[in-house]
Formats: structure tokens, C-alpha cells, sequence
């Protein structure tokens, strides 16, 4: 702030003497206003403001790893009492995908300073694994279920691709997120070609 107050006198001083046109004062003020308003919290995650790229960073990093790590639980739940061959096959590769996101998340969060500290509610875990590791339901209902959470793919992935957009330093991490992003749309693509091939068939028959 006391950064921006110098310049700011500084470009009246300048003003008054004289040494640049009206036209120029008004540019260098809008400009000097814009990097006020962005100084301070300009970074986005979570709906929460941070001032520096790095604790952005720290905080997504945490809850992208704690995600992929919950997935990687529950698609092995599901793996293990899956009722169909081909689904069996695609939920491993899933699986094994997310367990790897997760350990690249949490190194790169660790080179950042941070630690592991995200976890998932009991509450929900028990719902959710109570699901996924159910034999009552069937592959192509618990398909159903999972691709209901995510009509719009690209639109799931915007809490990725809104921090992915943001980042202008670290290019370790932008990089490393626009590889997991393409991994996210692969699974993706798979959860729902696989569910409307299953329950296209059932409803066939």
C-alpha cells in the first residue's frame, strides 16, 4: 500500500509540473487503480482469496490431493465387487490414475511448503463407501450415480482449470495440472461412455 501511495504522489507531482498530458494522467492513474484492487487477494480457490500464488497453490494442492485419494478408495471398493467384466477393467485403470494424482499432489505440495492436513468427513465416507461397496446395487446403477454428479465435464473440471488459469509463476505446477486435468477428462469420458452403454443395453433388453 505504501508502494502504491508513492507512485501515486509521484504521478500527481508529475502532473502539476506539467510533464505528462492529461490523456497520460489518466491511463497511469487506471492502471495504478487496477493493481490496488488485484494487489491483495487476487488469487481465487474454494471462493476464498489469497494474496500470493504459493498459498493459493498450497491450499488447492491440499484439497485436489485429499480428493483423488478418497476417489482411489472408493473406486477400489467398487472395483472389488464389481458385476461386470468390462467395468471391473476401467475402474482399476480409474483407480490406479487417481492413487497416482494423489502422490503427485501431495509431493508437490511438500516442495511448496505445505503438508497434508484435508480429510474427508466420516459422515460422508461411510455414505459413500456404503455405495460403492454395496452388492445390491449394480454396475450400471452405481454408473448412473457417478456420472449424475457431473452432467457437464468440462464444467466439473473448472475447479482445476479456474486455478490452472491464475497461475503465472509456478509453471512446475501449471504444468503438472494440465496433465492431470487431460487424465480427469479420460476417466471421465470412460465413466459415462460405460454408463450409457450399460444402461443403453438394459434398457434394450
Amino acid at each position: 500500500m505504501a508502494t502504491h501511495d508513492f507512485e501515486v504522489r509521484q504521478l500527481l507531482k508529475a502532473y502539476r509540473k506539467g510533464v505528462i498530458s492529461d490523456a497520460l494522467f489518466e491511463e497511469q492513474m487506471g492502471e495504478l487503480g487496477n493493481g490496488a484492487s488485484n494487489g491483495a487477494g487476487k488469487y481465487v480457490f474454494g471462493g476464498k482469496s489469497y494474496d500470493t500464488e504459493r498459498e493459493m497453490l498450497v491450499a488447492f494442492l491440499d484439497e485436489y490431493r485429499c480428493a483423488e485419494n478418497y476417489a482411489a478408495d472408493y473406486f477400489n471398493c467398487w472395483s472389488e465387487v464389481s458385476d461386470q467384466a468390462c467395468v471391473k477393467g476401467g475402474l482399476l485403470a480409474v483407480q490406479q490414475r487417481e492413487s497416482f494424482h494423489a502422490q503427485l499432489l501431495e509431493a508437490r505440495l511438500r516442495e511448496l511448503g505445505g503438508a497434508p492436513q484435508c480429510s474427508v468427513p466420516t459422515e460422508q465416507r461411510e455414505k459413500d463407501m456404503a455405495l460403492y461397496a454395496s452388492t445390491d446395487k449394480n454396475d450400471a446403477e452405481k454408473l448412473e450415480f457417478v456420472t449424475s454428479q457431473f452432467p457437464d465435464l468440462t464444467k466439473a473440471l473448472s475447479f482445476i482449470t479456474d486455478v490452472i488459469d491464475q497461475i503465472q509463476d509456478d509453471q512446475q505446477s501449471k504444468e503438472l495440472l494440465r496433465s492431470l486435468v487431460q487424465d480427469e477428462m479420460s476417466s471421465g469420458n470412460w465413466l459415462m461412455e460405460t454408463c450409457q452403454q450399460l444402461n443403453g443395453q438394459q434398457a434394450a433388453a
